[in-house]
C-alpha cells in the first residue's frame, strides 16, 4: 500500500523524466511522447506549477524549494512585458513580444499560485501578482449592449480569439475575485472594495463586484449557493456546462470573503457551496483532474474554518476516493509501469494510451501532495 506521499513522489518523478525539458529553459513539453509545440501551453505548465509547489508543502517539502525556483524560472518565460498591459502570454514569446492569445483564466490561475508561493515563503513581493490584478480589471466587461452586463472577458479582445469570443467565464470572473481578496488580505490593498454592483461600468471595480457578478447572473439554483454554470455570452446565452473548478473558485472566494469580514454569512455561503458540490459531482471521475484538483483546493481552504466535521470529513473522503480511484490500475488511468497518467478531455480515463498530458501529470501531483498537508498549514492555499 503506497502512502498519498509515495504517490506524489512517483507521478513528480514520472512527470520530470517524461514531460520537463532539459534544454536549461526551465520548461515542459505539452505531451509525452511530444506532440505539438516545443514547449507547454500556459495552462498546463502552471497544473506543474501549482503540482510542485503542493509537493513543497509536504512533509519533507524542503527538498523541492529549488524545483519551485526553478518552476518560477520557467513562469517568467511567458511573460509579455511589450502590451500596455503585461500579462502572461498562452505561449512563451519570442524576443519581440507576442506568445499568443493572452486568457484571462489562465492569469487568474497562475495569480493564485503566486499567492500561494508567497504564502509559502517563498517569496515576499506581490508585485506580479498586484499587475495581474490591473489586467483582471482591463477585462472587465463594460459594453452596455450586452444582454448581461459586465463580468470578466475569457479570453484578451480586439485580438486574436478575442476578435470572436466575448464569453465572460465564471472561473476566470470567480478566480480575480479570490485574487482580489488574497491582494487584501496581505496587503491591505483596494482590490477587496468596489461598488459591489455585477454590472457594467461599475464606480469602482473589486472583487465584491466579482463574485456579485456570478452569484446573480450564472447560478443555476439563483440563491448564492450554485451549481454554477460556464460562461455568460453576449446575447443572453449561458453555457450551461457544470465543471468542478467553477464550484471550487466560488467556494473560495465566499472563505475569503468571512475571513476579511467575519460574516458568518458568507461562511454559511462556502459551505452550502460545498455541499452542493458534493451532491452535484458525486465521485468527480467524470471531471478532468486539473479541474478536479482545483476544486479540491479550494475544500481545504474551507476545512480550514468550517467547524462542521461531517462536511469537512465528506470533503476529505471523497477527495481521498477520487485518489484512489485514480491510482488503482483497474481503473486505467495510470500506467502503472510509468506512473503516467492517462485522461480524455472529460476526465474519463482514457481507452487508448493517447500521449500523456502534462495538465494531467501536474494536478495528480498537485491531488496526491494535498492530501499529506497538515491541516495548520490549509490557510497557504488559494
Amino acid at each position: 500500500m503506497h502512502s498519498n506521499l509515495d504517490r506524489a513522489t512517483a507521478v513528480y518523478a514520472a512527470m520530470q523524466a517524461n514531460l520537463y525539458v532539459s534544454d536549461g529553459t526551465s520548461l515542459y513539453r505539452e505531451t509525452a511522447p511530444p506532440s505539438g509545440p516545443t514547449y507547454a501551453y500556459l495552462w498546463p505548465f502552471s497544473r506543474a506549477l501549482v503540482g510542485t509547489l503542493a509537493l513543497a508543502g509536504t512533509p519533507g517539502g524542503d527538498r523541492y524549494v529549488a524545483d519551485v525556483r526553478d518552476r518560477m524560472s520557467g513562469l517568467e518565460r511567458y511573460w509579455d512585458r511589450l502590451t500596455w498591459t503585461p500579462a502572461y502570454a498562452s505561449s512563451v514569446p519570442g524576443f519581440f513580444g507576442g506568445g499568443g492569445d493572452k486568457y484571462y483564466d489562465d492569469n487568474a490561475w497562475v495569480s493564485l499560485a503566486l499567492i500561494q508561493h508567497h504564502r509559502m515563503g517563498f517569496g515576499t513581493s506581490l508585485r506580479r501578482a498586484e499587475q495581474l490584478w490591473k489586467f483582471a480589471q482591463k477585462g472587465w466587461d463594460t459594453d452596455r449592449r450586452a444582454r448581461i452586463l459586465g463580468g470578466v472577458f475569457w479570453v484578451q479582445q480586439r485580438t486574436g480569439a478575442g476578435l470572436t469570443n466575448h464569453d465572460r467565464g465564471t472561473g476566470a470572473t470567480a478566480g480575480y475575485a479570490e485574487l482580489g481578496f488574497h491582494l487584501h488580505e496581505l496587503s491591505g490593498s483596494d482590490a477587496y472594495d468596489g461598488d459591489g454592483e455585477p454590472e457594467a461600468r461599475p464606480r469602482s471595480l473589486g472583487a465584491l463586484n466579482m463574485v456579485n457578478w456570478v452569484a446573480r447572473h450564472v447560478d443555476r439554483s439563483q440563491t448564492g449557493e450554485g451549481p454554477f454554470w460556464n460562461v455568460a455570452r453576449p446575447d443572453g446565452g449561458i453555457d450551461r456546462n457544470l465543471w468542478s473548478y467553477n464550484q471550487g473558485v466560488m467556494l473560495g472566494a465566499r472563505v475569503l470573503q468571512y475571513r476579511l469580514t467575519h460574516d458568518p454569512a458568507f461562511l454559511g455561503l462556502a459551505e452550502s457551496i460545498a455541499r452542493q458540490t458534493l451532491a452535484t459531482f458525486g465521485e468527480f471521475t467524470s471531471h478532468p483532474p486539473s479541474f478536479n484538483a482545483m476544486c479540491f483546493q479550494n475544500m481545504l481552504m474551507l476545512c480550514a474554518e468550517s467547524s462542521d466535521t461531517d462536511l469537512t470529513s465528506a470533503m476529505h473522503a471523497r477527495m481521498a476516493a477520487y485518489a484512489d480511484w485514480a491510482w488503482e490500475p483497474a481503473t486505467g488511468a495510470r500506467d502503472p509501469a510509468t506512473n503516467l497518467f492517462y485522461f480524455t478531455d472529460a476526465g474519463h480515463p482514457a481507452s487508448s494510451r493517447q500521449p500523456a498530458r502534462l495538465q494531467d501529470q501536474g494536478a495528480m501531483v498537485q491531488l496526491y501532495a494535498l492530501l499529506e498537508w497538515s491541516p495548520a498549514d490549509y490557510r497557504k492555499l488559494t
